[in-house]
């Protein structure tokens, strides 16, 4: 059915553009054409009240998307995590909406708890506290009891929730279609390609399952932190709109003055938070996306415990090498490295490489001479951030995911400790996927790899399709150039391997030479003999290996 032959939506869609134009954005509607309904054409005629128009920009906008309804605030709430795409005043404004909304009465959740439940509810649960411990647009939290005497907390769907986001979701559609269409200057943010992460996002927040799946995935991930608990998720009691979980009484993280009061240490939690995120970013590719402190609650022994699982960040072996030589290229001052990211991240998008090369080399000057237990990390992201927006660029939607988690993290992390040091807590895992980054047995096997790849192309049907590169034509390598890059790998590959042995040998080596004890023959150390053995091998492969690679050097000439 067209959305503007459903009455429902037209009714709607003057709604949106009525509050549009009250809060100053009768441009927007004019030129989306939203102030011409036939139902009331003079819907939109009244002046702007004196006390909205002195609102700074960011403000309205805030104000309007509370006003137009909760699946818009959830829009607001997204639209803050892209940090690469709005400037700091409206992502500060947008991180201001508040998604409470009044709460239902319990009678009229019961039906909904029996239904995910399949049975009564007095048949699972021995109490239910029918005043709400929280309420939002998609959801209400109740604390409850089981019959086993087990504490949890019940997050229900409010009921006919799916059916408002769904009428509404289809009209932001529409308007990112008009907006693309109709306002040249929104082209930039990509207004269709948001809504449809949005859609995407919110779809999956309104699953409650995957938000169970999120919380022990995340929960099997920090598993090694002793310090890290993760309400246990109750699987035979949850559903797609019920998610019973275990209740933890502790203190929220906004709360400091009852932290001090508990005796916790400040700089120890603060530590801690950011060791969890980075492991989660670095390590996991698997992260909380909105670790702010009220999704925060504090335990003794300055334990700390996450919840709310519903917007998760997810990171490929890809994108986290990718954070590595950007963070590498900055302490190294290599321009190259970080220019390549950024190009990469672009995807396709024509860039002025010029310019954004002498932009990257005055952002990187910034930390000439720095470590990176010194580098400010809030301080690198809005850097860089800034040349993205200069340039017209996007983060992809998983990196601009990860740094508004990390500047969140930095703003919680400052609340317990001023002088915490993020990148300090970083260091370790950065160093060591430095390591794992050259590490010789990781590289010959992404050799062999990309080897066996090219063998395939060898063997490809030559009638396959192609796709071609945005922008210029498909390259032609022909079955000998091909056979060519492949023997170049091969012989890469047995290069390193035979470079991972001499390391290992010469190691071996040094440690026999300086061993006492050993048989003896004629007061000769045999165990001498073999380190000096091992030590001509060692010599020996370092002179095949300058070779090789010399022969490999003069054959290119």
């Amino acid at each position: 059915m067209s959305l503007m032959h459903t009455g429902k939506d037209l009714r709607r869609l003057n709604e949106i553009g009525g509050v549009l134009w009250k809060y100053g954005f009768h441009d927007l509607v004019e030129r989306m054409d939203l102030h011409s309904s036939p139902d009331n054409p003079r819907l939109f005629r009244f002046r702007i009240p004196k006390e909205i128009a002195a609102l700074s920009t960011a403000e309205r906008l805030r104000r309007a998307l509370e006003e137009m309804g909760p699946t818009f605030v959830k829009l607001g709430q997204i639209l803050a995590t892209r940090v690469d795409l709005f400037p700091q005043d409206i992502i500060h404004e947008l991180e201001k909406l508040q998604d409470r909304v009044p709460a239902v009465p319990f009678a009229d959740l019961k039906p909904q708890i029996e239904k995910a439940l399949g049975k009564p509810v007095d048949q699972v649960f021995s109490s239910i506290t029918e005043a709400p411990l929280g309420s939002a647009s998609m959801a209400q939290v109740h604390r409850a009891r089981t019959r086993r005497g087990e504490e949890v907390v019940l997050k229900v769907q409010r009921p006919g929730i799916r059916g408002t986001i769904e009428t509404d979701l289809r009209l932001m559609e529409y308007f990112a279609r008009l907006l693309h269409s109709q306002v040249v200057e929104t082209r930039r943010y990509r207004p269709v390609e948001l809504v449809d992460e949005f859609r995407r996002s919110l779809l999956r927040e309104l699953d409650f399952t995957q938000e169970a799946k999120n919380a022990e995935r995340i929960a099997d991930n920090l598993k090694s932190l002793e310090f890290v608990k993760i309400p246990r998720v109750y699987k035979e009691y949850s559903s797609t709109t019920l998610n019973v979980q275990e209740f933890v009484d502790g203190i929220s993280a906004k709360d400091l003055k009852a932290v001090d009061r508990a005796g916790l240490n400040r700089k120890l939690l603060a530590s801690r938070g950011c060791k969890v995120v980075w492991k989660s970013i670095f390590e996991d590719g698997f992260f909380h996306a909105d670790p702010h402190p009220g999704n925060i609650i504090l335990l003794p022994g300055n334990r700390i415990c996450l919840i709310d699982f519903g917007m998760v960040g997810r990171l490929s072996a890809q994108r986290r090498e990718q954070l590595v030589r950007i963070i590498k290229g900055t302490v190294m001052q290599d321009v190259n490295l970080a220019v390549g990211v950024l190009i990469e991240w672009a995807e396709g998008v024509e860039i002025n490489v010029p310019l954004l090369v002498s932009d990257c080399e005055d952002l990187l000057a910034n930390y000439y001479g720095l470590k990176i237990s010194e580098i400010d990390i809030g301080r690198m992201l809005l850097d860089v951030i800034a040349v993205v927006q200069r340039h017209d660029l996007q983060f992809p939607s998983d990196i601009a995911l990860m740094s508004k988690a990390v500047l969140t993290l930095e703003g919680f992390g400052r609340g317990l400790d001023p002088d915490i040091d993020l990148i300090a807590e970083a260091e370790p895992l950065l160093l060591k996927a430095f390591r794992d980054r050259y590490n010789p047995v990781k590289l010959a096997k992404k050799l062999g790899n990309t080897a066996l790849r090219l063998v395939d192309k060898v063997y490809e049907d030559p009638g396959a399709s192609v796709t071609m590169p945005r922008g210029g034509r498909a390259p032609q390598v022909t079955p000998r150039q091909m056979s060519g890059y492949v023997t170049r790998l091969e012989k890469a590959q047995h290069r390193n391997v035979i470079g991972t042995v001499i390391g290992g040998l010469s190691i071996s080596s040094a440690i026999l030479l300086v061993t006492d004890a050993g048989p003896q023959i004629w007061g000769i150390n045999l165990l001498h003999v073999l380190g000096v053995f091992g030590l001509v091998g060692v010599w020996t492969g370092i002179w095949w290996l300058f070779m090789s690679m010399w022969q490999s050097a003069k054959d290119r000439l």
